[in-house]
């Protein structure tokens, strides 16, 4: 199935530039260069398309790993809060470095995807 996809987009590629020859010899300069034109535009019209698509893939990742994140942070917290654990040193710890990796995943955000994001008070009230 690979090669004929492969042979279907050659015999594509040389249908256009055949086609660019006959009209140019048939028609002269001008309407080969509008040919020219429209398939320059249509290719990058599909290319644009392309890179939208790609870039919107990529920002749904990043804000599923965010809220991944999100979930992990309210999961220790709530292991945290338990009699058993309640004031281990080593979970507020890694409460506090889980905290500071949301806190980047939020920069990050914020940087590439033009958004802004809304901070907890919860968070701000422990820390005072």
């Amino acid at each position: 199935m690979n090669f004929i996809t492969q042979i279907s987009k050659y015999i594509f590629l040389v249908s256009l530039i055949l086609n660019a020859i006959l009209l140019m010899y048939l028609a002269g300069v001008v309407p080969f260069l509008l040919y020219l034109s429209v398939l320059i535009n249509a290719f990058l019209i599909w290319y644009s398309y392309q890179f939208i698509s790609e870039n919107k893939n990529i920002e749904e990742d990043i804000n599923l790993m965010f809220e991944n994140t999100e979930e992990f942070i309210a999961h220790i917290e709530q292991l945290h809060e338990l009699e058993m654990y309640y004031g281990d040193q080593n979970l507020q710890s890694l409460i506090e470095h889980s905290r500071e990796l949301a806190n980047g995943y939020i920069d990050i955000q914020e940087k590439y995807y033009d958004v802004e994001v809304d901070i907890e008070e919860e968070i701000e009230e422990e820390e005072e």
